[in-house]
């Protein structure tokens, strides 16, 4: 049952891979790129058993391979190894879905809105070629072009191959756990200036795509670990927060892990001296505990207040830096730039407003910085492909809560919660960033929308409920010695 799904799929895309080259319509630097990424997605899939495996390996390469790292050859940026193997996670659930391999619900909400995504993009893509794009422009939307497929492969994959309960929640707890041991990197590159985690991961076969900048604020050496940037770095440290949290209250083994996982992604991110990290926070942590008792609440805040003190303690000043980026927003240079940037959007969606001026082709060297998602999407993808960015968060919402409503198990429902939280909180980083442009919080958030709509799969027939949290409180009370 699972073991075909990989196996089939695999021979399907590795074929593709193998005969194409042989045909001679592609020249001898593409037949060499194609070569090579079959034989990586080759070794992957042959040793995958299921989709889980899969994700999972995605999961890896995400955060243990800085982002800015590729494969050496032709591919460029579009050979980042976590990108590939999103991209063959689209080729196995295409395979899987032609020969039958996967039950996949009719209509669900999740892919509908996935596909809808990408065709809002393929829209977009096409407005771009009417008009003159500058070289910047034309090579920006090529590229992002794979980055879409790449989205459309992980939440499809996730949504449709997962299948069952063990699976999701083994998946999740592989990315609590990855997503820790990167926060411990972060804090290893913090504390040890000498560690220098991305020139310890340039291996053999690897070349960057970019410039590998340092950061620093206020006196204060901004920490990224595999993440391109240290704003990337905070807010998926803090977007995984709510899943840790789910895993240490619930899980009945090994819980110290998840536990550590925890005390790792806390402690990271205010290293990382990022407020939009902060606000990623918050609402993850508050969506979530939302779902507890006033006792499990009250628990959580003592706790809080405990670590921010220990903190404090641990690393002097850094604490009050931060409290001084929300104080003096005001009249932070950084905001006030961009703010003033936002007047030249209307000029710029003149005869635009509906499909935008094209996926990809706000290129910051030829524009200006737009840290928001949600506008940079409406230039690019016109009001079309800002309504199915925005419903892609509200759908994913809508499932993952659908989740808790609908299940009487107060453990799923407590994941359903946690999916939520995260989903909410990377909703609203996309307000402080132009999150899609980044790999890690980009995937995460497909991949969390994709996990919860398989979980929204098994209970979609059971009816909606209206019962209180109290199970999910009561254990957080006996966790930490009521």
């Amino acid at each position: 049952m699972v073991v075909p799904l990989s196996l089939a799929a695999g021979a399907i895309t590795l074929g593709s891979f193998a005969v194409l080259p042989l045909t001679g319509l592609l020249p001898g630097g593409a037949t060499a790129a194609l070569l090579v990424l079959g034989l990586l997605f080759g070794l992957l899939v042959l040793s995958a058993r299921d989709a889980c495996s899969v994700l999972t390996w995605l999961v890896v390469l995400l955060f243990l391979v800085p982002q800015p790292f590729v494969l050496v050859g032709p591919l460029k940026s579009v050979g980042n190894p976590a990108g590939l193997v999103a991209l063959g996670a689209l080729a196995i659930w295409a395979a899987s879905r032609v020969l039958g391999l996967i039950e996949a619900p009719e209509l669900h909400p999740v892919r509908w809105t996935l596909l809808g995504f990408s065709v809002a993009a393929l829209a977009s893509y096409g407005a771009g070629l009417t008009r003159d794009l500058t070289a910047g422009e034309a090579a920006s939307m090529d590229r992002v072009v794979f980055q879409h497929l790449a989205l459309l492969g992980i939440g499809l994959l996730a949504v449709d191959g997962l299948g069952s309960r063990e699976r999701i929640t083994t998946l999740l707890q592989r990315l609590v756990m990855v997503g820790g041991l990167a926060a411990f990197i972060g804090i290893l590159e913090f504390v040890f200036s000498a560690f220098d985690f991305r020139s310890m991961m340039l291996l053999p076969g690897l070349t960057t795509s970019a410039e590998l900048d340092s950061y620093s604020r206020s006196g204060f050496d901004r920490i990224a670990a595999g993440a391109s940037h240290p704003i990337e770095f905070s807010v998926v440290t803090a977007a995984l927060v709510p899943l840790a949290m789910h895993f240490t209250i619930h899980e009945q083994s090994g819980r110290w892990k998840y536990w550590l996982a925890l005390l790792a992604l806390l402690s990271a991110l205010p290293l990382s001296v990022s407020r939009s990290g902060f606000l990623t926070l918050a609402v993850g942590v508050a969506f979530y505990v939302a779902a507890l008792t006033n006792r499990g609440r009250l628990n959580v805040l003592v706790l809080g207040v405990i670590g921010l003190g220990v903190f404090r303690a641990v690393v002097p000043g850094l604490l009050g830096t931060v409290r001084g980026l929300f104080l003096n927003a005001d009249t932070d240079p950084s905001i006030s730039g961009r703010t003033e940037d936002y007047a030249a959007i209307p000029g710029l969606m003149q005869d635009h407003w509906l499909i935008g001026r094209g996926t990809g082709t706000f290129v910051p060297d030829v524009y200006f910085f737009l840290d928001n998602q949600y506008l940079a999407t409406l230039l690019q993808g016109g009001l079309v492909g800002l309504v199915v960015f925005v419903a892609l968060h509200l759908i994913g919402l809508g499932v993952a809560r659908g989740v808790r409503r609908r299940s009487t198990d107060p453990e799923l429902r407590s994941l359903g919660q946690a999916l939520a939280a995260t989903i909410a909180s990377l909703g609203v980083a996309s307000f402080f960033y132009d999150s899609i442009s980044f790999r890690q919080s980009a995937f995460l958030l497909v991949l969390a929308i994709g996990c919860a709509g398989a979980l929204w799969t098994l209970v979609r027939d059971e009816p909606k409920r209206h019962h209180r949290d109290a199970p999910t409180g009561a254990r957080l009370d006996h966790q930490i010695g009521r």
